[in-house]
């Protein structure tokens, strides 16, 4: 498997998780997880689609990079999608979860960082 197939397909389960939390918010009229469901859509979705497509189209280079792009990627957005729903379910206190969010959005950001720079190292 590479970055490519596992951005896709892990963001496509993300979509489907995604999906179906809002399924149950919109049934139980509970809207307290929003959040939560944005990031799980937009974080842990599309931005995983993005790097695969990314990676793809402009035919940058599978290395060492890439996977701990993707890795990271993924880790951090489990991370925060979890600390997320523990804090807007009300099951964890904010001054824990507060850190840990704060660690995983550093570790999405240093992954979008290394997407820009195998970008700029790929010749378009």
């Amino acid at each position: 498997m590479t970055p490519i197939r596992i951005n896709l397909t892990l963001g496509l389960l993300w979509l489907l998780l995604g999906m179906l939390l809002g399924e149950h918010m919109g049934r139980s009229g509970d809207h307290g997880q929003m959040p939560t469901h944005a990031h799980i859509m937009l974080l842990g979705g599309v931005l995983s689609i993005v790097w695969a497509m990314i990676y793809k189209v402009f035919n940058v280079q599978i290395g060492l990079l890439a996977w701990v792009q993707t890795g990271l990627h993924q880790l951090a957005s489990l991370v925060m999608i979890v600390a997320l729903y523990f804090l807007y379910g009300q099951l964890a206190d904010p001054a824990v979860t507060g850190p840990i969010l704060g660690i995983a959005a550093i570790g999405v950001i240093v992954s979008l960082l290394l997407v820009i720079v195998q970008t700029l190292r790929t010749k378009l």
